[in-house]
């Protein structure tokens, strides 16, 4: 930003050694930086920072409210959220004292920003070519018959709007679809061992949009990042998504006019809808209101059971579905529950708890509840889903040996780790060396120095390898033997190139 200044100075100077008074104004009214560019030309969005309750079993969330014409925020001191009738307020504190230039103020111990739904697709609508492209989705449709997006399915096409007609017949009205996606994950990186911490993730997506323009990053809409450092419980997670839920409730039973986009200079009233729900199968359960794959109703389509049809019930015809009016009956009683204790009964009947998306009366809990393929088919996550979270498999399977590795009786001043020790260098000495080892030597070497170096001895002994005599004053370590088991697998498989 500062060489572009520099640019601008110089071409505004050309031969002149001094600047005009409104030449020298504009020059010291360039940004410095991407922020200061941003705030000027009013390009980041509406924001709304909400207080969270610190209590990691509440997560209730405040708005702020402001005084006359002040712009500092009010927030309660203490949360007055209760879960039951009959509960006391949870009272955790939720601001601590704080002095800026000289004001003492309450801030929020915790935050959650959530940005603006409505200013996000004002600024959408004012961009060139969006809106024709958004409002010509509706008249797309396949003509080979196969389905190629989500215009060409069924459901999208018979969708009612608030008239009762089919919700692409909205005449000057602009009609549009969209979908929501909820996913937690580690922002320090996922780790097999060290901090676990989490975080949420709340984004939207317009469906009119096409698949080539819909998922890029400056079309996608993020609604808010849910605090860490952990997930919120079950339920919490319906205090995040409210905000979001009540802009899409205007959109949806009166519509929301703008008083200008780019295709209509006039104004024009936009009717929105959510249609999805697009999550893993994990963060697809919590947000819907359904139970972990886990539960004893562990399909959230249709009424089988772990118990009376397991995960091989694959005569499908005999199901009973799930509907959605059967759904919200579940999950309305479960949020007019007085007591912990009935909920729970009501929950391990049905299996359903309340959502906050139920609110919206368009959607459609078991139908429009999507879990995504990017998860299993992109990342490679088919043998967690299956044995982590449906808890589907049998076991570890180990290799087959290709030969045989015979090792005589260990001695008896072998401690237990150090036995256990020689049986897992057997196995891997037996095994595709391929399947076992890093094709990277020092990769290879570290796996193997894991193991006890009395047991690398003792096989290097009972393999017959050459070993430096005992005179030569050589350091039998872990490296040496290492090194000198790794040569042996080597020698027995010559197609096991090392790098």
């Amino acid at each position: 930003m500062s060489m572009l200044q520099y640019i601008v100075q110089l071409a505004l100077l050309r031969s002149r050694s001094q600047l005009p008074a409104n030449e020298q104004k504009l020059l010291s009214d360039f940004p410095v930086d991407v922020d200061g560019a941003t705030k000027h030309f009013h390009l980041d969005g509406k924001s709304t920072i909400y207080a969270v309750c610190p209590n990691g079993k509440c997560h209730q969330t405040y708005r702020p409210t402001f005084e006359d014409d002040s712009p500092i925020p009010m927030y309660p001191k203490y949360c007055t959220r209760t879960e039951y009738q009959s509960d006391a307020p949870c009272g955790e504190r939720l601001t601590r004292p704080r002095c800026i230039k000289n004001i003492d103020i309450e801030v929020p111990i915790k935050t959650f920003v959530s940005f603006d739904f409505k200013d996000w697709f004002a600024g959408l609508l004012s961009r060139p070519g969006y809106e024709e492209r958004m409002d010509s989705a509706w008249q797309t449709k396949a003509s080979d018959g196969v389905m190629h997006d989500i215009f060409d399915g069924e459901y999208v096409r018979s969708f009612k709007g608030p008239d009762g007609k089919s919700f692409s017949l909205g005449g000057e009205e602009g009609r549009y679809i969209f979908s929501l996606s909820l996913d937690f994950f580690n922002p320090y990186t996922n780790k097999q061992s060290g901090k676990k911490n989490s975080i949420g993730l709340i984004s939207v997506v317009c469906l009119n949009l096409p698949p080539s323009m819909r998922y890029k990053p400056e079309n996608m809409f993020l609604f808010g990042i849910i605090p860490g450092p952990k997930e919120p419980p079950l339920t919490a997670t319906n205090h995040y998504l409210k905000p979001l839920v009540d802009d899409l409730l205007d959109f949806w039973e009166t519509g929301v006019k703008f008083s200008r986009t780019y295709d209509y200079d006039s104004g024009r009233l936009v009717r929105c809808a959510l249609l999805l729900l697009v999550c893993d199968l994990p963060a697809a359960r919590k947000t819907a209101g359904f139970a972990s794959a886990a539960h004893e109703h562990f399909c959230s389509i249709c009424h089988c059971t772990r118990s009376q049809h397991g995960y091989g019930h694959l005569d499908y015809d005999m199901w009973r579905k799930r509907t959605d009016s059967e759904s919200r009956l579940f999950a309305s009683r479960f949020e007019a529950a007085e007591d912990e204790e009935t909920r729970d009964e009501l929950f391990k009947q049905s299996g359903i708890r309340w959502s906050e998306l139920l609110r919206l009366p368009y959607f459609d809990i078991v139908q429009c509840v999507v879990v995504d393929a990017m998860h299993n088919l992109f990342l490679g996550l088919i043998k967690e889903h299956f044995t982590s979270i449906l808890g589907i498999g049998s076991g570890r399977i180990l290799e087959d040996p290709v030969f045989s590795v015979t090792f005589s009786v260990i001695p008896e001043q072998f401690t237990d780790k150090e036995k256990k020790s020689v049986e897992t260098l057997k196995k891997w000495l037996q095994a595709p060396a391929t399947k076992v080892f890093s094709h990277k030597r020092e990769l290879a070497i570290k796996k193997l120095k894991t193991c006890h170096i009395k047991a690398l001895r003792f096989a290097c002994d009972e393999l017959g390898c050459s070993l430096p005599p005992p005179d030569s004053n050589v350091n039998y370590s872990k490296d040496l033997l290492a090194g000198i088991l790794l040569d042996w697998v080597c020698v027995l498989f010559p197609c096991f190139i090392l790098c």
